[in-house]
């Protein structure tokens, strides 16, 4: 007995603190690592790759564009009739406008002095300097003019892109296709904003930003990020989770990074961990209770037995009036009519060998209703036409696991009590699923019953005793209570317009009652 005792305790110790213990910790660990995975590593890189082959393709797009309009321009005898000439004029909008007016693009044709010859609008967003100062774009697509070229130029909100082309005429330079890209537009295509992108030079130069203005100090990409790593930086008291490639912007190598905050999912994960180890503090006195739950095992073991006895008493016990009123009409109709007589010796037979067999305290409820068959058969023997038995039972219900001799009783007292003033029994018997819950109602068309009535019957249902010899409803009632609990049982109302209804709900996941 003693290593019985043990061994059940180490069992209890086992399950109550270390699986649980394992299993949370297992479960947070993988929760984080999941988290992390999704909802940084993930979101972070396809807003990368998705910047980086948006803003490649725009860059390389421009200068595509720039080249063939600078062929186009170059067409004309003199530059000067893009202007002057009106056809001239419309045809140039035409094709300079069609694929930039509705991105918010800006074009202009310039003479090799900087003036505007024609444009987007009357004036350039953008200051360039002359050719003569030998810098800028200007100067660069003069000394090359057969090459596209791009640059960014700083403006208060960001920084443009410049792409543009010069315009040969006859073997000579005679102006420069210009396209703006505004910082706006470049944002707008670096990505959604809940990942920061930050495109930058080889020295560092921050020429596009978008959500990540907390790294960049005065157009400069901070020490902690320009640095050619991917992983955690910590700066300026915010934590960061960054990645990076080389991509090739304007026939030039840029490094596109990948910024995103994680400071705050940080904190989640520690508050995260730091409930985890509550969790497992907690544990201690869950230890303890399960040590004092093993030393009541006896006792509660006497109590089992005791609601096991009590359950088969229940059980066993068979309405001795309708015993012997069945048995008085079979006297009857084996001279009136002996071939329903022999029917209700059947249906008898089987009632009483359902009732007294020990299959158990649980039962499909499809074999309940057999045996209510049967029940109903005998009754439909004995009251012929004034009886109405009308039953709805979904088909799921018939497999679900009900106490043996449930609804016998209810049943019973319907006839008993639900004659309507012209001797007729009219009887509904109704079962559902809902909510979980396996629902019975028997509902019969009789005058229904008194409030005092009612009363003394809904006290004997309350009570756990029964000293007044009526053994149905309250059979079934304490036979609920000790399966499911004190929290289930039967229901009795009577509607003002008559007859008596009796409801019982069980759940479908049952209170198991072990065998002695």
């Amino acid at each position: 007995m003693h290593r019985y005792f043990e061994s059940r305790l180490q069992r209890a110790l086992a399950w109550y603190a270390l699986v649980p213990v394992l299993i949370m910790v297992f479960l947070g660990v993988l929760l984080m690592l999941d988290s992390w995975r999704y909802a940084v590593i993930r979101v972070n890189h396809e807003a990368r790759e998705l910047a980086a082959d948006v803003l490649s393709n725009v860059s390389q797009e421009f200068l595509q564009r720039a080249e063939v309009e600078a062929e186009f321009l170059g067409s004309a005898p003199d530059i000067a009739l893009w202007n002057s000439d009106r056809a001239l004029r419309a045809k140039a909008f035409a094709q300079l406008n069609h694929d930039t007016s509705y991105r918010g693009v800006e074009f202009y044709l310039l003479d090799t002095r900087g003036r505007i010859i024609l444009g987007s609008k009357d004036k350039m967003s953008v200051d360039l300097p002359p050719v003569e100062q030998d810098w800028g774009i200007l100067s660069r697509l003069y000394a090359r003019p057969d090459v596209a070229q791009q640059e960014f130029l700083p403006r208060s909100g960001g920084q443009d892109l410049i792409c543009g082309q010069a315009v040969s005429i006859n073997g000579q330079v005679a102006g420069f296709i210009i396209y703006v890209l505004s910082a706006d537009y470049l944002q707008q295509l670096a990505g959604d904003g809940q990942t920061g992108i930050i495109l930058t030079d080889r020295l560092d130069n921050a020429r596009l930003v978008k959500a990540a203005d907390k790294v960049v100090n005065h157009r400069k990409v901070q020490g902690e990020f320009a640095n050619n790593r991917d992983g955690l930086v910590s700066a300026d008291n915010g934590i960061y989770y960054l990645t990076q490639q080389d991509i090739d912007f304007g026939g030039e190598t840029y490094r596109l990074q990948a910024v995103t905050e994680v400071s705050d999912l940080l904190v989640r994960y520690a508050i995260g961990a730091g409930a985890i180890l509550l969790a497992i503090l907690l544990m201690v006195p869950l230890i303890l209770r399960s040590i004092a739950r093993e030393s009541k095992l006896t006792t509660q073991a006497m109590d089992d037995l005791t609601v096991i006895a009590e359950l088969r008493e229940l059980e066993s016990q068979f309405n001795p009036h309708f015993l012997f009123n069945t048995l008085e009409n079979i006297k009857f109709m084996v001279r009136l009519d002996p071939e329903a007589a022999t029917e209700m010796i059947v249906a008898l037979s089987a009632l009483l060998r359902y009732s007294i067999t020990s299959s158990g305290q649980q039962v499909e409820f499809q074999e309940d209703i057999k045996y209510l068959e049967s029940y109903m058969k005998i009754q439909q023997y004995r009251f012929g036409s004034r009886l109405e038995f009308n039953a709805s039972i979904e088909p799921a219900a018939r497999s679900v696991f009900v106490p043996k001799l449930l609804c016998q009783p209810l049943l019973e007292n319907a006839i008993k009590y639900g004659e309507d003033e012209y001797g007729k029994l009219a009887i509904c018997f109704k079962v559902q699923i809902r909510d979980g819950h396996l629902h019975v109602l028997v509902k019969d068309a009789g005058q229904g019953m008194d409030e005092d009535k009612l009363n003394q019957l809904r006290k004997l249902l309350d009570s756990s005793e029964n000293d007044t010899g009526h053994w149905g409803l309250f059979n079934v009632q304490r036979r609920l209570q000790l399966i499911y609990g004190t929290s289930y049982g039967l229901t009795l109302h009577c509607p003002p317009e008559g007859g008596t209804e009796i409801r019982l709900s069980l759940p479908l996941t049952k209170k198991e009652k072990k065998d002695a």
